[in-house]
């Protein structure tokens, strides 16, 4: 089987065969070049310019990584972390709640539509070529192949050990700068599952506390916050629900076309960006009356968002392998149970310009 390097800024050489390197010049997958990894997020950090493409050509090779040190041959797997975000929508995770309420497309589910041929796709005759089962890939990443499914898609899956590292390295911070290579050397399989060694308990310690750190500092960070819930009141103005096969480029085409959502979309790329007239501790009753009371001309937000909760969400469930059985990171460590509570801490926003700020102080003043 043939082969050829790609080279990456980020793991340096990857190594792709004919089946990778074929699946990765079909269309659906060159799409993933014009789909900013963080969406709006350039407009703070001006470097954050990088793609889905190359996350997840990263992807595919610590999945790869992965896969050698567990000493498994799976070309399906390697397959599944190649196309496991080919159905992202515009902007990446942007606007993702807004086709979710509108549409009720999720990016995975889209994507498992891409890969089995329900939408218009030379993926499944790619996968067919090269002796590559599409409902083993689909099984793969609908999270029902155990390990595999793991690699992809876990507690310490090889999609996240390239974002966080990834998106640390074009937003020139260093506090999401992981070392794959070391978290995968202390992984293994216990019982049929994924797990880290006793050893590896501090690198995973400093994997969870990267994370976190990488939502305060950059996916939370309110002016990244500001832009993107800018540019979801664009859509919903623009009513742009059947857009999900777009990208970035032509999304904002679209909305720029429109006369409902041209000013909106105007700010944004002008960096004209709302800023935070109000900002109040999260209460449910508080909220619901903050949303009630406030004009259209505001945005509510609250970060951490509603959705972003449970342990699941910072994966600290992990399983470490201690004296011959399996504790998760919160039994292991105190560290990760801090975390699961400073996560919670959540404050409402409201969104404004500053010259409508008397009409923001006269909509709340009966809250």
């Amino acid at each position: 089987m043939n082969s050829k390097i790609i080279q990456d800024p980020v793991h340096g050489p990857i190594r792709a065969s004919d089946a990778i390197l074929e699946m990765i010049d079909t269309p659906e997958f060159q799409r993933l070049r014009y789909i900013k990894n963080l969406g709006l997020c350039y407009l703070v950090f001006p470097s954050a310019n990088h793609s889905r493409f190359e996350h997840s050509i990263g992807t595919f090779h610590l999945a790869g990584m992965y896969l050698d040190h567990l000493g498994i041959k799976s070309e399906e797997t390697a397959m599944a972390a190649l196309l496991h975000d080919v159905g992202h929508f515009p902007f990446s995770h942007t606007i993702e709640d807004f086709y979710r309420k509108n549409r009720g497309v999720d990016h995975l589910e889209e994507g498992i539509k891409i890969i089995r041929g329900e939408r218009e796709s030379n993926i499944p005759s790619i996968l067919e070529k090269y002796s590559i089962d599409v409902k083993k890939v689909v099984s793969i990443l609908e999270g029902r192949e155990n390990v595999l499914s793991e690699i992809v898609s876990g507690p310490i899956d090889a999609d996240e050990l390239d974002y966080l590292r990834r998106d640390s390295f074009y937003c020139g911070v260093s506090i999401g700068f992981v070392n794959p290579a070391r978290v995968i050397s202390v992984s293994g399989i216990y019982d049929g599952r994924m797990i880290i060694e006793e050893k590896g308990l501090s690198d995973i310690e400093s994997l969870l506390i990267s994370r976190f750190l990488m939502y305060q500092a950059v996916y939370f960070h309110k002016t990244c916050r500001i832009a993107n819930r800018m540019l979801e009141r664009a859509a919903i103005m623009s009513e742009a629900y059947d857009t999900y096969r777009l990208s970035d480029q032509e999304f904002t085409h679209l909305l720029m076309s429109d006369p409902r959502s041209e000013d909106m979309m105007r700010n944004i790329l002008d960096r004209r960006l709302m800023k935070v007239l109000y900002k109040v501790k999260y209460d449910e009753s508080l909220a619901h009356d903050i949303l009630n009371a406030v004009s259209e001309k505001f945005i509510v937000d609250i970060i951490p968002p509603l959705s972003f909760r449970g342990k699941d969400r910072l994966k600290t469930q992990v399983g470490v392998l201690l004296e011959n059985r399996i504790a998760t990171g919160e039994e292991s460590s105190p560290l990760v149970n801090a975390l699961n509570s400073a996560i919670d801490r959540r404050y409402i926003y409201v969104y404004g310009y500053h010259e409508d700020e008397r009409d923001l102080k006269r909509d709340l003043a009966g809250i």
